[in-house]
């Protein structure tokens, strides 16, 4: 639930100037309108590309672009000249080519600087108390529809909102946004900040919080809380699913049966889709076409999944439902004969989560897809047998082995690139020149090793011709640094080589990789269904820091709760207080503490009126990063006040922290827990500005020491 959310609108990216071309069609001249010119470029600057050998993309455009000619009936791509379009997409394509250098460089710097000042503006909102990121601040240009798969309205036009199409979630107070949108409404129970109908599909499209909002990274970490819930109970509820198969209610059958694949085959759930939707299938929308019996009682199942992804796999079923579908599926004689017909017609999503909430409260079907990932990569990394000792490079192969049986359980696949070949000749090329390297660090660790044997010889031997003992004494001491530098030359040799073997072994361990997945998508896996915390269990047990070194730069950012969830509580259980973002119905609290505490702390000057402390402390947009906290005590009185930010504009990643705290009221452990609190605002600013190859850590840089002489603890705490 929302307390606050404020934020600046969303960009609805401006359209191009009109160029006030023409075409011939049917031998007839056409000056295009601008809407018309912007449709025509959009289709010429597919040429090259795949999409225009595809009949459907064509015919689906053609439609759309003669509907806005007023052509009757729809024109065809031979009976238009498209020449002036062409040439346009022409000049553009080699006007870029001709760029130098430092015009490329130069426009690339503009570019990016008009991305940072439309982030600054528009890529943050204020969300109970606190700035964060939006997933994303620009809506959906116009443009053709290209679909996933194969989609029956690739190639369609699909207009993008204007201003006043869309409708902004911004409160507690909507009526101060201002600016023509279609609505402005508050919703606190929900985390988009603009919606809109899509003028092809007809659905709602949203933008949402960034993954790295707290308050949706609190949703991400009960997501695979519940898988945990799920695994915990997963007998009770197979149990409940194999009395479901027997019931002597039919509906109670057929959604057991279908709850039943659901966990057998790792599916969705799959509601039934819109009728302009790609062919795609799910466990309740499967029909009899989908499945074939085998005479050793297997099934096996051939449909298009989500994203028209082709979904092949073979089970054993249990006998109860194996005869329920078949007697769904018409091959006892009964049920669905027409192999067009769904098996289970009456039967959504919301009768499977129901029948899942007998067992588990709350339980849907979607949290089998999450246990089932999460559990195949704890038991692929349990099984890989990696330890500390080994070598990143094992380690690295490890997480990527479980990731890649995730992917495969889900299905996750892709096509193959048309550029694998050569890929996999470069990783040849590469694990060719590895073993060469190898080599010759093995020769040259063998002949250090033998030029080792033959100065101990020649010492020996001279130590033996030696006519006095003092004679020996003299060829021991001038043979021993001789030796010990042959042993260092050893030694250095051996590292050489065992570097090289590494190396060697890495790109065998990439390449091995690359060929296992190049037709897995391991990303969505990944992203959506593997539970972090069990990677970084792993991780943190074999000496390897999965998240920064397997994770992409996205996903780490998405992910960055995971690092605290494991901490220890130690030195907190004593503490009975709450330490939580500053909202602003906690401003007048806040004011009253500061002006309670204001003889205590005469040199600090506090702000004792609410807008004073908003200005002075509260995050702003358009303004420098910040986050505040306020210190609970039981009564949910205040007894303390954190600020941290903004960074300084002298020292890079140096953040301002101001800390006040009741002079009476100082329990055990006090300190931990606000040093505590200041390291996660300070792990959420890296999130929210990651750090640069060069740039320093983050660190507290507090521009008034004054206020840590009322709480000296707080400096050894913080290490200021």
């Amino acid at each position: 639930m929302l307390d606050q959310l404020v934020h600046n609108g969303v960009v609805v990216p401006p359209k191009e100037p009109w160029r006030r071309l023409s075409i011939s069609a049917r031998g007839q001249r056409i000056a295009l309108t601008p809407h018309q010119e912007e449709m025509g470029l959009a289709f010429a600057r597919k040429s090259g590309t795949p999409y225009v050998e595809d009949h459907v993309f064509i015919e689906n455009f053609m439609r759309d672009w003669s509907d806005d000619l007023g052509i009757s009936p729809p024109l065809k791509l031979d009976e238009i000249d498209l020449s002036e379009l062409q040439a346009v997409v022409a000049g553009e394509r080699a006007a870029k080519e001709a760029l130098t250098p430092e015009e490329r460089k130069a426009l690339a710097a503009a570019r990016k600087a008009e991305r940072e000042a439309a982030k600054a503006r528009y890529g943050y909102a204020i969300v109970n108390g606190q700035r964060v990121e939006l997933g994303t601040y620009m809506v959906e240009p116009s443009g053709i529809f290209m679909g996933r798969g194969q989609h029956p309205l690739r190639g369609r036009w699909k207009e993008g909102a204007a201003v006043s199409d869309i409708t902004l979630n911004y409160g507690p107070n909507p009526e101060e946004m201002q600016g023509g949108w279609a609505e402005v409404v508050w919703q606190p129970d929900s985390l988009w900040v603009a919606r809109w109908k899509d003028k092809l599909t007809g659905k709602l499209k949203y933008i949402w919080l960034s993954d790295t909002a707290p308050i949706k990274q609190e949703r991400e970490e009960q997501k695979f809380d519940n898988a945990l819930t799920l695994a915990a109970e997963i007998k009770a509820v197979r149990r409940h699913i194999r009395k479901g198969l027997d019931s002597d209610d039919a509906r109670t059958r057929q959604i057991a049966t279908a709850t039943y694949l659901i966990d057998a085959l790792c599916l969705r759930v799959g509601d039934e889709k819109d009728s302009d939707e790609a062919d795609t299938v799910g466990a309740t929308t499967l029909r009899r076409e989908h499945l074939t019996f085998h005479d050793d009682g297997s099934l096996e199942f051939r449909f298009l999944g989500k994203d028209s992804v082709a979904w092949h796999k073979m089970l054993k079923p249990d006998k109860r439902a194996l005869r329920n579908l078949r007697a769904l599926a018409g091959a006892d004689g009964a049920g669905a004969a027409d192999g067009s017909q769904q098996l289970f017609p009456d039967v959504t999503s919301g009768h499977v989560n129901t029948f899942l909430s007998e067992v588990i409260p709350g339980l849907s079907a979607k949290v089998f897809r999450t246990h089932h990932a999460t559990q195949a990569v704890r038991q692929s990394l349990e099984k890989s047998g990696v330890t500390k000792p080994d070598p990143d490079y094992a380690k690295w192969r490890a997480a990527s082995l479980a990731n890649l049986a995730a992917a495969e359980l889900c299905n996750h696949t892709k096509q193959v690139s048309g550029s694998w070949q050569n890929t996999a000749k470069r990783y040849e090329q590469r694990i060719a020149r590895g073993k060469e390297r190898v080599a010759r660090a093995q020769a040259r660790v063998a002949e250090q090793r033998e030029r080792l044997t033959t100065l101990q010889a020649e010492a020996s031997a001279r130590q033996e011709e030696a006519g006095s003992l003092e004679a020996a004494q003299k060829v021991v001491a001038r043979y021993t640094k001789r030796i010990a530098a042959a042993q260092k030359r050893i030694e250095t040799a051996e590292g050489s080589a065992q570097r090289a073997q590494d190396a060697l072994g890495k790109v065998r361990a990439q390449f091995e990789i690359a060929r296992q997945k190049r037709t897995w998508n391991t990303s969505t896996s990944l992203k959506s269904y593997i539970d972090p915390r069990i990677y970084h269990r792993w991780g943190e047990a074999v000496g390897y820091d999965v998240l920064s070194s397997y994770y992409p730069s996205t996903l780490q950012r998405k992910f960055a709760w995971v690092r605290g969830s494991d901490e220890a509580d130690d030195g907190q259980a004593e503490v009975a207080l709450t330490i939580r973002p500053c909202l602003p119905g906690d401003l007048v609290a806040v004011a009253a503490f500061f002006e309670r505490v204001s003889d205590e702390y005469a040199d600090l000057a506090l702000p004792t009126q609410p807008a004073d402390v908003a200005r002075r402390f509260m995050p702003r947009l358009n303004d420098a990063w910040r986050a505040t906290r306020i210190v609970l005590g039981e009564e949910r009185e205040v007894l303390g006040f954190i600020a941290v930010g903004p960074p300084s504009q002298d020292v890079p990643r140096r953040l301002d922290i101001f800390i006040v705290l009741d002079v009476d009221v100082r329990p055990h452990g006090l300190a931990y827990r606000v040093a505590s609190e200041v390291e996660a605002c300070i792990e959420a600013y890296d999130v929210q500005h990651p750090r640069q190859r060069r740039d320093p850590e983050t660190a507290l840089w507090p521009q008034d020491r004054a206020w840590l002489a009322y709480a000296p603890e707080l400096e050894q705490a913080l290490a200021l």
